[in-house]
């Protein structure tokens, strides 16, 4: 980069050179075929230079705008992952409440099956005092009526 600035800078002095003559010197044929081969020249250089940094600007913006779309890509591609993830946790979370459902309904029956169980154990046991003891079986249940 430095030695491009050198080079414009030299062009643009032999520019300034040429453009004001220190001396008034008698325009010869060499001199003015010279004037006008450095003032192209310098032209030419200032128009790629020019050139170049508006291409290098492109290919900035082209960069930038690559890089844009690749996060939208990637912000898209994490999007449908994590929704992907939590459709799959409703079903997981569904079969859940199902087995639970389905436990909730076992235990409930085998809690029915235990009580029914305990109270016709029950309810032989005390039979068998009963009749061991001679006595008639007494409501063990009050309705409100007092005590008998």
């Amino acid at each position: 980069m430095s030695v491009q600035r050198a080079i414009a800078a030299v062009l643009l002095f032999a520019c300034v050179l040429t453009a004001v003559p220190a001396v008034r010197v008698a325009a010869n044929g060499a001199a003015s075929t010279r004037n006008i081969i450095l003032g192209i020249g310098a032209a030419t250089y200032l128009i790629l230079q020019h050139n170049r940094k508006v291409h290098q600007r492109y290919a900035e913006d082209a960069q930038r705008q690559a890089a844009l779309e690749q996060q939208r890509n990637d912000l898209n591609a994490a999007y449908t992952a994590e929704r992907r993830a939590y459709e799959e946790e409703v079903a997981v979370n569904a079969t859940l409440r199902r087995e639970i459902s389905y436990q909730h309904q076992v235990v409930t029956q085998q809690r029915h099956e235990l009580t029914s169980l305990n109270v016709h154990d029950n309810f032989v046991a005390a039979n068998d005092a009963r009749t061991r003891s001679g006595t008639q079986p007494v409501a063990l249940v009050s309705y409100g009526w007092g005590d008998l």
